[in-house]
């Protein structure tokens, strides 16, 4: 495989795990039929999903699917009311980005992606050929996602699915995710007793859902049944399918550590996608020393800092979106860029985390947007999650007091800004 090397070692990954794919379209969704307050507070949970299942049928077969097949599928299935707890409940802490990092890049994990190398080298090497998608970021997925098949989740995916469906934040998803199994089994792609998943719907050994399933899995072995529980060429070119036909390109890496120059402007870490050649002139350099190669300059990039000033910097290249889009988590992505470097016998990240720094909670998370809302830094809502409007105005009340606008708080930070706008931190 053809190998970009960005000044010295820069490493080549990529992902796949729970993927979020696009979802049936809005006007395929149905909303289960309601019936009267009155009516429903004298059933049980369990009256009013059986009476759900039956309404499910009835609209499932008015879309064409077939009767019997809409019946065996839906009939059997049970109330997961553990399962909609686990997908209501919001976590108090997220852990940072280097626990996420040191959980992946764990010694049962690189020596079990080791051994996977080798045993597995032939499949490997026709989804190579096939897809031209790095081996190592393949064998990074299937060890963070399923520790390489042993751990796939024993839920039936139909009780899951059909809970989130019949009840909970998510019922558009889950009505979404059973018509795409209804589309597997009526394709005859899978069979039902397959169905087995986590609790949260995704399925086999790289964790994929329903209608990504369907969307992007591929008999590789050709024995006309799509098995990622056990084939691992089913699981594994399956993953490669669904990288390569999101943009994934061969040879060229997931991501590079790099250093700044003294005085640089933070505020360059807003998301912008520049030519590696114009961060050079910028005055950014390989971590390791040394320039970058010509092919390099001519890619874009972007500037990457989740640990903040303080921690190692980055720049992502397209490799990192298409990670993305498999699970929506830049720390998914750096995690899986690192378990693939040490799978390499390469290493991706060299600068020390700042892992005195605590994680906010949630509610801190909370208090931080509500100030900085009041302080005329609009975060654009107030839900606990950091993303894009967050950052911008954490990074312009940095800007406005001072400090490097690296868009990165801790708690002491926290705290001042929450005293600033007079609240309680």
């Amino acid at each position: 495989m053809r190998r970009i090397l960005i000044g010295l070692p820069i490493l080549i990954s990529a992902c796949a795990a729970a993927p979020h794919s696009t979802p049936t379209s809005a006007a395929e969704v149905s909303v289960a039929a309601q019936t009267t307050p009155a009516a429903t507070s004298e059933l049980t949970q369990q009256e009013k999903y059986d009476t759900w299942k039956e309404d499910f049928i009835t609209r499932a077969i008015a879309k064409g699917y077939d009767a019997n097949l809409v019946r065996g599928f839906i009939g059997p299935a049970k109330l997961r009311e553990d399962a909609i707890a686990s997908n209501e409940s919001q976590p108090e802490f997220v852990k940072p980005v280097w626990s996420y990092i040191e959980n992946a890049m764990n010694t049962s994990r690189l020596n079990g992606g080791r051994g996977q190398l080798i045993s597995q080298r032939a499949i490997f090497d026709r989804i190579d050929r096939d897809y031209g998608v790095d081996r190592h970021t393949l064998t990074a997925i299937w060890g963070l996602e399923s520790a390489y098949g042993k751990i796939q989740g024993n839920y039936d995916a139909v009780s899951a699915l059909s809970s989130f469906a019949f009840d909970g934040r998510r019922q558009s998803f889950g009505e979404t995710q059973l018509f795409a199994m209804l589309d597997l089994l009526s394709d005859k792609k899978v069979r039902q007793e397959q169905l087995y998943s986590s609790w949260a719907g995704a399925m086999g050994m790289m964790q994929f859902i329903p209608s990504t399933f369907r969307d992007y899995a591929v008999d590789y072995n050709k024995d006309g049944n799509i098995d990622m529980w056990n084939s691992q060429e089913d699981a594994l070119a399956s993953a490669a399918n669904y990288l390569s036909r999101f943009g994934w390109r061969t040879g060229e890496p997931i991501m590079a550590e790099v250093k700044l120059p003294a005085g640089f402007d933070y505020g360059l870490s807003d998301g912008r996608k520049i030519f590696v050649s114009e961060w050079a002139a910028r005055g950014v350099t390989p971590y390791q020393g040394g320039g970058f190669t010509p092919a390099a300059n001519m890619m874009e990039a972007r500037l990457y800092m989740p640990g903040g000033a303080k921690g190692p910097t980055f720049l992502t290249f397209k490799n990192f979106d298409v990670v993305k889009r498999y699970n929506n988590s830049s720390s998914y992505v750096t995690g899986i860029a690192s378990l693939a470097s040490g799978l390499e016998g390469k290493r991706l990240i060299t600068h020390p985390w700042p892992k005195g720094d605590k994680a906010l909670t949630l509610d801190k998370k909370k208090n931080l947007q509500t100030a900085l809302t009041a302080l005329g830094f609009d975060t654009q809502g107030v839900d606990g999650q950091i993303g894009p409007n967050s950052r911008k105005a954490i990074r312009a009340w940095q800007a406005a007091n001072n400090l490097p606008a690296d868009g990165y708080v801790e708690q002491t930070l926290y705290k001042r800004i929450v005293n600033a706008a007079g609240m309680t931190p």
